[in-house]
């Protein structure tokens, strides 16, 4: 009985010591705020196969860009329209970056109306226009139709 309890103890330290070197998960981004489907899109309507070749692909995917096909950052490449629709919806078996009819707890929408640099999609000085925006929320409140 004792070699049982010590086995057992043994067992839940190792599993303690492995688990508390782990990178813990990063807290959820909490709702975009101020985003409106009243707004005046860049793009009417606006499709996805528009936002793809207009915002999407220049904007995230392109040359070095973190979500080609190569660089993959966050699991995601945005360079081919059909394969960047299935992974913002999570129709591939990915996280879902977009809830349709729901912008503002949108992964997407967090992240490229987020103030923090470290959240702010996309990264560094770049930031899509007001009118950009507005058709990424417009179409993800329109359900995000293919």
């Amino acid at each position: 009985m004792l070699r049982r309890v010590l086995l057992g103890s043994s067992a839940c330290a190792l599993a303690a010591a492995c688990s508390s070197g782990a990178p813990a998960e990063p807290a959820p981004l909490p709702c975009a705020t101020g985003l409106t489907a009243s707004c005046a899109p860049q793009y009417d309507p606006p499709t996805f196969a528009t936002l793809h070749a207009k915002i999407l692909r220049p904007s995230c995917a392109t040359g070095t860009s973190c979500h080609t096909a190569a660089a993959r950052r966050g699991d995601l490449a945005l360079d081919d329209e059909a394969a960047s629709y299935a992974m913002l919806l999570g129709k591939d078996g990915s996280r879902a970056r977009v809830a349709p009819g729901d912008p503002s707890c949108s992964v997407l929408m967090k992240r490229v109306t987020s103030t923090d640099p470290a959240v702010h999609m996309p990264p560094g000085s770049g930031s899509l226009s007001a009118g950009e925006i507005c058709a990424l929320t417009q179409w993800i409140a329109k359900g995000a139709p293919r």
